[in-house]
């Protein structure tokens, strides 16, 4: 079915497309209704315009609502990357935010051994203090969302 679809998107449907919207075609099938009003006794002519008019019509219709059904669907392929992408992101900050905090754990630890090693060479007593631990910063609470933007799905 993709390839018959591809085939016709490239093959068979831009001439209908290039055909009615063509300007001089949206004007002729424009004037033709003055015809249709003031020729309106000669029944085979109103007939074979209305006709015409008609298949103008469904074909103009179809093809619009089948682009509008293309770009819809591109367009919610286009979100849904986007929405992968930002999960990504975000899964990328929290990692690089753990490893900025063990960094810094490990740094009060090194600190802390110098310290150490200080008060040892001057022969005074020393006690390491423990990394002062605010509350933690709830990462997901700081989207305007929330939580609820880092659940799965949530349309």
């Amino acid at each position: 079915m993709n390839r018959i679809n591809a085939f016709l998107d490239k093959h068979v449907l831009p001439w209908p497309v290039r055909f009615l919207t063509n300007r001089a075609v949206i004007l002729v099938t424009l004037a033709l209704l003055v015809p249709l009003i003031v020729y309106a006794h000669y029944v085979n002519f109103v007939l074979a315009v209305n006709s015409y008019l008609n298949t103008v019509s469904v074909a103009v219709s179809s093809i619009v609502l089948l682009y509008a059904t293309l770009a819809e669907v591109q367009a919610r392929r286009t979100a849904e990357m986007q929405e992968q992408r930002a999960q990504e992101d975000h899964t990328h900050v929290v990692e690089m935010h753990r490893l900025v905090l063990d960094n810094m754990q490990f740094q009060h630890e090194e600190i802390q051994h110098l310290r150490e090693i200080l008060a040892q060479m001057r022969g005074v007593s020393f006690e390491p203090t423990d990394l002062p631990h605010g509350p933690r910063t709830d990462l997901r609470s700081l989207h305007p969302r929330g939580r609820v933007r880092f659940e799965g799905n949530t349309h």
